[in-house]
């Protein structure tokens, strides 16, 4: 009897046990598919750190590889590499500090910290990436970072100028018209100018009346 028991509570366990089991399976892969994005999606914006997907995988970071049953270990160093490199992002130089040595020592920091963290995600997704591959394997072209440079360099003048730090520089090269136009404008300012004295008073000239046309204005009419 106890036989035929162990019988029908494995007939009806078994159906069970296989979906939960497939359930397990498809979590597992699911998270195993996110944690590689985010690794693919650090290590393919290395140089273009100011990408959408490389920020958002940072963000994901503590999601995706919070320490769990299996990997523990592994997954820990992760977060304490990701918790270095956030706090040196997050204490940066500001913008208004034109030390370009701080700033080239600060971003020398940032980039330790990301190979870092590569080092040990790579290692937690099983891969193996020495520290100089990790920093030097990158591929930018040069034009790429100039044009990106120049967007950075725009978008701050504009906002300085928004923010009324800066002005629009203008300069005037040339005033349409003619050049008779202009000759007679010249002429004009000319005499407008010598009508008046160097205090600044207006010349008045009083011209002597003419005899002859006095006395015809002064005979009466027949």
């Amino acid at each position: 009897m106890s036989v035929e028991w162990w019988v029908v509570l494995a007939t009806l366990a078994g159906p069970v046990i296989a979906v939960q089991t497939q359930k397990f399976i498809e979590r597992a892969s699911d998270r195993s598919r996110r944690r590689q994005w985010i690794f693919t999606a650090l290590m393919s914006n290395r140089a273009t750190r100011q990408h959408d997907d490389y920020v958002k995988a940072l963000n994901l970071i503590d999601l995706e590889f919070s320490p769990g049953r299996f990997g523990g270990a592994a997954d820990k160093r992760v977060i304490d590499a990701w918790r270095e490199l956030f706090g040196e992002l997050n204490h940066g130089i500001p913008d208004d500090d034109e030390d370009m040595a701080r700033l080239r020592a600060w971003n020398q920091r940032c980039d330790d910290r990301l190979v870092t963290l590569l080092s040990a995600m790579s290692k937690a997704l099983g891969y193996k990436f020495s520290n100089e591959e990790l920093r030097r394997g990158i591929y930018y072209p040069r034009g790429r970072v100039e044009l990106e440079q120049s967007y950075i360099a725009f978008m701050h003048g504009i906002g300085r100028i928004l923010r009324g730090h800066d002005a629009i520089p203008m300069k005037i090269t040339e005033i349409p018209g003619s050049g008779e136009t202009a000759a007679l404008q010249k002429t004009l300012n000319e005499k407008m100018i010598s009508a008046y004295d160097a205090d600044g008073s207006f010349k008045v000239k009083v011209q002597p009346q003419d005899p002859v046309a006095s006395k015809r204005s002064s005979r009466p009419a027949s």
